[in-house]
């Protein structure tokens, strides 16, 4: 008898395939440990599709952040006015107890490459604040921050601030407000 071992392992999985059961509309995806999880879910009050008006209510930009890889982590998309635009992701580092966000951008207010971030662990306010993820050295007194609180009326803030003077005292650069952005606009 000469029988080909290439036709009998196919035969093998023809046979495995056959006898698996099927499942027809009755299996659901597992949810997902990020969705069920307080730590990943802190910046959830950001999602949406929004307009971005500055201090004075001019409208400055439209955003859109999503959740992404299973509620594990959040973009956001940036397009402003003038041609600027800008791509963060956000999620929470469960190694480290810490959010980390990465930001690149074509500008902000001027060509920019990359910002990388992680939560400021003295912040105990609502949302989350963003610090550099490296410290500047001790003898550059300058730092930013970055903040996105939740606000009433589903409404969102991001609050970009500067220090001159290590952190002592802190002034505003831009307060952006989110509003859910409507069909017509």
């Amino acid at each position: 008898m000469n029988i080909s071992f290439a036709w009998l392992g196919g035969l093998v999985v023809v046979a495995g395939a056959v006898s698996a059961p099927i499942h027809r509309g009755t299996a659901h995806a597992p949810a997902s440990p990020c969705a069920a999880d307080s730590n990943y879910q802190r910046l959830a009050f950001w999602i949406g599709d929004w307009e971005v008006v500055d201090s004075t209510g001019a409208h400055y930009a439209r955003q859109n952040v999503r959740a992404a890889l299973d509620d594990c982590a959040i973009t956001a998309e940036w397009t402003g006015r003038v041609g600027d635009r800008g791509l963060n992701v956000s999620a929470f580092d469960r190694q480290t107890g810490e959010w980390r966000q990465m930001y690149a951008s074509n500008q902000v207010p001027g060509p920019s490459g990359v910002s990388l971030r992680r939560s400021d662990p003295a912040y105990d306010g609502p949302g989350v604040r963003f610090i550099p993820l490296i410290e500047p050295p001790a003898d550059k007194l300058t730092r930013s921050r970055v903040t996105i609180v939740p606000m009433t009326d589903h409404r969102v803030m991001q609050l970009f601030e500067d220090s001159k003077d290590g952190g002592k005292t802190w002034y505003v650069l831009f307060k952006a407000e989110h509003r859910p952005r409507t069909a017509e606009r």
